[in-house]
């Protein structure tokens, strides 16, 4: 992995998920390219979130919230210790302008972003923006709600269709997987145990894995889905998720599955991050 670009928009939800990226990008030897979505002035904010109160300047929002964040690491960090590249670009605030930025950049193998304002993270994953990011995106998006725990990933669940691309996604994580020494859990979602041929499906894949990946500490989890009310329970089985991993899907299987926590008794808020690997052909 080479750089990781974040979408900022120096609130405090902001300050955290640059945090985490920076703490992937020291495990993962990875820069930081910092873009500015944020399309109110600052009006000299502090940023302080934990930390020193570090100043926002309206006439150079970005310069300074790099700076702040740039010291920020530095502040945390042990003497000597190798801290990430931490830079940023300046294309403006809009959308369209900072993908095409980004996806000129070769060296950007994944995009950060956060749900803003109230948002929690399953219905901005389902939002416009977040989902013109996806569409836009030909590398890994990676959704970092406010609760996330910034701590190296033990464990990273893969959430399956049984599609034969499930291989080429599962091998995208592999750097992520080494990086932090991670076990990887392929679960698929079993809405009919009973159905011979998903049974063929699950078997089938779980070949693929074992003959077609060069890597270890994985495994593959059949999870009985039959539940009217669903939820995220099965995240924590064996021991807890600390990163979701899905591929892009359409807009309404999408919906079904991040919307599978949301009941009219309690809804079940994700609180770990989540990435959504393009679909490949």
């Amino acid at each position: 992995m080479n750089t990781i670009a974040v979408l900022t928009d120096f609130s405090e939800r902001s300050v955290h998920a640059t945090r985490f990226t920076l703490h992937m990008a020291k495990k993962m030897k990875a820069k930081v390219l910092l873009f500015s979505m944020n399309t109110v002035p600052a009006n000299r904010r502090l940023v302080t979130a934990d930390g020193p109160p570090y100043l926002i300047n309206s006439c150079n929002e970005l310069a300074d919230f790099t700076r702040c964040m740039e010291l920020d690491l530095q502040n945390k960090s042990f003497p000597g210790a190798y801290l990430p590249g931490l830079t940023f670009q300046d294309v403006g605030p809009e959308l369209v302008d900072i993908m095409t930025a980004i996806m000129k950049n070769e060296e950007v193998n994944m995009i950060v972003t956060f749900p803003p304002g109230a948002d929690d993270l399953a219905t901005y994953i389902l939002s416009d923006v977040c989902t013109r990011i996806i569409d836009w995106a030909a590398v890994p998006v990676l959704v970092i709600p406010e609760n996330a725990v910034i701590k190296n990933f033990e464990k990273i669940a893969f959430a399956s269709q049984l599609h034969e691309e499930d291989i080429h996604s599962v091998a995208e994580l592999g750097e992520l997987i080494e990086g932090f020494a991670a076990e990887l859990m392929i679960a698929h979602l079993n809405e009919d145990p009973s159905d011979v041929w998903v049974q063929k499906d699950e078997e089938q894949l779980n070949r693929d894995l074992y003959q077609k990946l060069n890597c270890g500490g994985f495994y593959f989890r059949s999870i009985p889905d039959m539940g009217v009310q669903k939820d995220w329970g099965w995240l924590n089985a064996n021991k807890k998720t600390d990163l979701l991993a899905v591929v892009q899907q359409p807009g309404e299987q999408m919906t079904r599955f991040f919307k599978r926590g949301q009941h009219s008794q309690v809804t079940y808020h994700i609180a770990i991050p989540v990435i959504i690997l393009p679909k490949r052909p």
